[in-house]
């Protein structure tokens, strides 16, 4: 009897042994299936050979994770579109589980933010509270903002904070804190999704895009205005407590703290020159700092704007064209030859406001608020630059054009541009004008006379 128990206890144990090697083998297996239906699309083919990588080896790769949220998140849009609460539920409640999982398993991966993030924007979906709220997102934030950048997202991150301290959990310094990092990571997406389109209508013009960079430059189109609508939403959030008379008092008691780091006087700066705080002394205080720590970029555009304030345009140009000089940002150089051309132009120097302007389009060939500036100096120039009614109104065939312009090539202005471009045609000679006047017919061309010097042809009836 004792041979014959001893004879199933090898057995057993060898075949246990014989299992444990096989295991990982058949969760490699499952997990490759799983994996290219995934890639696929066919959730449903997928989600058996997934379940088994999930029980039987739920620390085998992120990919259990990254495939498995996908799978569930298309399983919970189904059942919620459907109305079908109780598997809608059941869907919900394993993606909680897999986004926690996923944290305990590989608490360490490069996707943090995101896995946060969804977590996140799946309990705001779901009504979660505020408290709640904040304490996923800033974790996300804070361990993995690189990957934290869902416009929506953000917009609640931000929204949770502000509800943080009005309720007595952060401090008026955290909140702007917060207000800071978020706005940042909005600029590093427009930026990234805008150096990504500008590449792509360069291929559209040369008739170079394929069928997949026609959708993608779609849907970037599309995306970009969105995180400009959160950067908005988030000072509307913000209120008058994101007014001068609740940050210059911040920055005046936080100056001593903090006036040899350079990327604090950078930010304060920022907020106070972006609501419009500039003429407080606190601000020239923080400019004069930044530059006498750190010269650069930053200082010198700081010190353009602290002298243009103050009137001191000829001192603010010097500023803004040390600025251009002290960066190698192609966005950063086109702000400041922005900022230039509005310049020239409030000194009523059209030629030089545009030269600026196309400056710096050449930078950023998608700042329709660029080409904005320059279809406004052309409408402006309307009365001195044709020698009859016709041609002076022709002008306004030209500021349509750039107004135009602008919407073609950044969907941040299209909607406001398309408007303006409509508005300058409504001044432009009407078609029984082009029918009627007998000098310039449909289809020739009006040579301006004036500093614009270009010419603008008579549409075609």
């Amino acid at each position: 009897m004792k041979r014959m128990y001893l004879l199933f206890s090898v057995l057993f144990l060898a075949s246990s042994a014989l299992f444990a090697q096989d295991e990982p083998k058949e969760c490699d297996t499952n997990l490759s299936l799983e994996h290219d239906y995934v890639k696929s699309h066919k959730y449903a083919d997928a989600i058996a050979y997934w379940e088994k990588v999930y029980k039987a080896c739920p620390d085998k790769s992120e990919a259990v994770y990254s495939d498995g949220t996908r799978i569930y998140k298309y399983l919970y849009k189904k059942a919620a579109k459907a109305k079908d609460e109780a598997k809608a539920t059941e869907y919900k409640n394993r993606l909680f589980e897999l986004y926690d999982n996923w944290l305990k398993y590989f608490p360490n991966t490069k996707y943090i933010g995101k896995v946060y993030q969804d977590k996140g924007m799946l309990m705001f979906d779901n009504k979660a509270s505020k408290d709640d709220l904040y304490k996923v997102f800033n974790d996300g934030f804070t361990k993995g903002r690189n990957m934290f950048t869902n416009p929506k997202a953000l917009y609640a991150y931000f929204d949770a904070t502000v509800a943080m301290y009005k309720g007595n959990k952060l401090t008026f310094e955290d909140m702007i804190k917060t207000y800071d990092g978020v706005q940042e990571a909005i600029g590093k997406s427009i930026d990234k999704y805008t150096a990504i389109m500008e590449n792509l209508q360069k291929k559209e013009d040369a008739n170079e895009l394929l069928s997949s960079e026609k959708r993608k430059l779609k849907a970037i189109k599309a995306n970009i205005p969105i995180y400009s609508v959160v950067s908005k939403n988030m000072d509307k959030i913000l209120g008058e407590l994101g007014d001068c008379t609740h940050l210059v008092p911040l920055y005046k008691k936080k100056f001593e703290e903090n006036k040899n780091d350079a990327s604090w006087l950078r930010k304060a700066a920022g907020n106070l020159s972006k609501k419009d705080c500039s003429n407080d002394p606190i601000f020239a205080k923080l400019v004069t700092q930044l530059d006498k720590i750190e010269p650069s970029y930053s200082s010198a555009y700081y010190l353009g704007i602290l002298n243009e304030k103050k009137g001191k345009l000829s001192t603010a140009e010097s500023y803004y064209k040390k600025a251009i000089s002290l960066s190698n940002v192609a966005y950063d150089k086109a702000k400041v030859y922005y900022k230039l051309a509005k310049l020239a132009k409030r000194k009523g120097a059209k030629s030089q406001a545009r030269s600026y302007a196309y400056k710096a389009l050449s930078f950023k060939p998608s700042m329709g608020s660029a080409y904005l500036l320059i279809a406004n100096l052309y409408a402006t120039s309307a009365n001195s630059c044709g020698t009859d009614e016709f041609s002076k109104r022709a002008t306004f065939w030209l500021a349509a054009q750039m107004a135009d312009k602008a919407a073609s090539v950044d969907p941040a202005v299209a909607k406001h541009a398309r408007k303006i471009a409509a508005n300058y045609r409504l001044k432009a000679p009407s078609k029984q004008m082009v029918f009627m006047n007998g000098k310039y017919k449909p289809g020739s061309s009006i040579q301006m006379k004036c500093w614009i010097g270009q010419s603008v042809r008579v549409p075609k009836l």
